[in-house]
């Protein structure tokens, strides 16, 4: 592959005083600087960076523009009204403006237009950032591309993951999540994305959100950015929900999944001993490092943006047989004679359900499920944590161990529905499962870790 010549886009001190309006004393040499990163956390700032000094409910980053400079801060993005505060010799190294927060949002976005890359926006209830880490890993294995740093997804992770960009990288990928209505619209409004994925619509949150309706209508807002003429969704074309909504309201759509409506369609999935998942479009195999029939879809929007801009069906595969599952996120890892898979970084009903699946298809025999509560669900959580004890009495397990405040609701509903009581514990804390596990557990097991991150499930693990 021959990358694209993309122009480059620099982001300066002066451009973030013209989008602002900002006011600064500092010399036209300094605002000729370029910008290195932007913080808002001044523990991580060097030399050339900018930190940004936000407000919160918890503290005001103002009373770190003076740590921010001695760390190297070339500059400060401050509240005007803080200025008469700080030295003589901080005030000129400062950009006063009226809303430091906003004021990322507007940098970003003047940024963003500047930019002749393409932006994939994503955003969905499950498998955002796995998504996400598979369309960097796919595509960057042949262009130069930028991506969210880490988990940052919200309104100050947006922008400042954008600031990070060189300017010149073949594409972006933005994650988008939300718990509230109305966010992703700003969201999707700085990254102006060119395609706009969804993975799936599920309880991630519902209890904020205020129902499934609203979840749909919170996840269809990342469409508020894209092209009016060229811009399009790609979106899971297995969920009801999804297909439902662009249908009526005659989004431009491009669907993935299994069923015959998605023009990427994948057949053919299978688990192999070993423990990779294997599956075909179009009549041309490609094979994942890792387990689970849930990582096929967030491998085919990968397929398809690569396809997309040129890489063949060899590199392709090339590059997702090289990735590896986000940390906490369904990793497969050995320990004491057993297996777990280790998903503590979220869960909702969707995701438990895909977490159960993959057991199935890791072992016939020896399962063991240790699930702790899901979080954010408001008026959902009590039937939501029975219909999990019911889904787990189905799963043929030896050993069912519950964890968290629903523990007594999951470990009622497996008993009802079948799990022997004598099979089924509850805890009601990471610590305290650790501790049950160290005795129920044998040798040959292969055993589910799977919660919020709240209940830290990954204790149990690392205390057996």
């Amino acid at each position: 592959m021959k990358p694209c010549n993309i122009p480059e886009v620099t982001l300066t001190l002066s451009d973030m005083v013209a989008a602002t309006k900002g006011v600064t004393t500092m010399s036209a040499k300094n605002l000729k600087q370029r910008v290195n990163r932007v913080w808002n956390d001044s523990r991580k700032v060097s030399t050339g960076d900018v930190f940004v000094a936000l407000t919160t409910d918890r503290d005001d980053g103002h009373r770190y523009v003076s740590t921010a400079f001695a760390q190297g801060a070339s500059a400060a993005l401050v509240n005007m009204s803080h200025l008469k505060t700080l030295g003589v010799a901080e005030q000129k190294k400062c950009i006063g403006v009226k809303d430091p927060l906003k004021a990322l949002g507007i940098i970003a976005t003047d940024y963003r237009k500047r930019m002749a890359n393409l932006i994939v926006g994503v955003t969905g209830s499950n498998g955002k950032t796995t998504t996400r880490s598979f369309l960097a890993g796919v595509l960057g294995s042949y262009f130069k591309i930028g991506e969210t740093y880490t988990n940052w997804n919200n309104d100050i992770g947006v922008p400042l993951s954008f600031m990070r960009f060189d300017g010149d990288e073949v594409c972006g990928i933005i994650e988008m999540g939300a718990n509230h209505v109305g966010e992703i619209a700003g969201l999707s409004k700085i990254a102006q994305p060119d395609i706009a994925i969804i993975t799936n619509i599920g309880y991630s949150h519902v209890g904020l959100f205020g129902g499934l309706t609203n979840t749909t209508l919170a996840k269809f807002e990342i469409a508020a950015g894209l092209d009016k003429k060229r811009g399009f969704l790609l979106l899971n074309g297995d969920d009801s929900r999804l297909v439902k909504h662009a249908t009526l309201h005659n989004l431009k759509a491009v669907y993935f999944g299994e069923s015959k409506r998605c023009a990427l369609r994948a057949t053919d999935i299978s688990i192999d001993a070993d423990g990779s998942t294997r599956f075909s479009v179009n009549g041309f195999e490609y094979t994942l490092a890792m387990t689970g029939r849930h990582f096929v879809y967030c491998a085919l929007p990968a397929i398809f943006l690569a396809a997309r801009v040129g890489v063949s069906e060899v590199e392709i595969a090339k590059a997702l047989k090289q990735l590896k599952p986000v940390a906490m996120r369904g990793t497969i890892v050995s320990k004491k004679k057993m297996r777990f898979i280790l998903d503590c970084y979220n869960a909702n009903p969707s995701s438990m359900d895909h977490a159960l699946r993959l057991l199935r298809d890791c072992a016939s025999q020896q399962r063991v499920a240790i699930v702790g509560d899901m979080l954010e669900l408001g008026t959902y959580a009590s039937r939501l944590h029975v219909r999990l004890g019911k889904k787990c009495a189905q799963q043929d397990l030896r050993i069912l161990i519950a964890v968290g405040a629903f523990a007594g609701v999951v470990a009622e509903a497996a008993a009802s529905a079948g799990m022997p009581k004598t099979a089924v514990f509850i805890a009601p804390d990471a610590e305290s499962a650790a501790g049950i596990a160290r005795k129920v557990l044998r040798a040959g097991d292969t055993v589910l870790v799977k919660g919020s991150r709240g209940i830290h499930l990954e204790t149990v693990f690392e205390k057996l």
